[in-house]
């Protein structure tokens, strides 16, 4: 199962700094998770769209799933129950044909499971 995002967690272009406007929305995911410890294991999964290299997409996409799980951490979540993974451009939910798909691909989604490596 997924922790629904209600908005989308911006960071700046091409980087893991995640964008002051998504502060709340963190806190939000924060608050959720430590109110709900049975859920145990998250995997932040960072997702980019496929414009530049897949060695480029992939070091990305993992550098901003770790951005995500080290703010979550600054608000309390156990890093224990955190697992980072990028998956690069591997994984699109809409055609990178045009903006607003690579910009629906451009994610980080919150999948709830089983314990770290799996």
């Amino acid at each position: 199962s997924r922790v629904e995002l209600s908005e989308t967690l911006w960071f700046d272009y091409n980087s893991a700094l995640i964008h002051a406007e998504s502060d709340r929305l963190v806190e939000e995911v924060a608050a959720v998770l430590l109110a709900n410890p049975e859920l145990g294991m998250v995997k932040v999964v960072g997702h980019t769209d496929d414009q530049g290299s897949a060695a480029f997409n992939l070091a990305l996409s993992t550098r901003r799933a770790q951005a995500v799980v080290a703010r979550l951490v600054e608000h309390g979540v156990s890093a224990e129950r955190l697992e980072a993974v990028g998956r690069g451009d591997t994984r699109p939910v809409r055609s990178n044909r045009s903006a607003r798909g690579r910009a629906e691909n451009r994610r980080v989604e919150f999948v709830v499971g089983p314990g770290k490596g799996t």
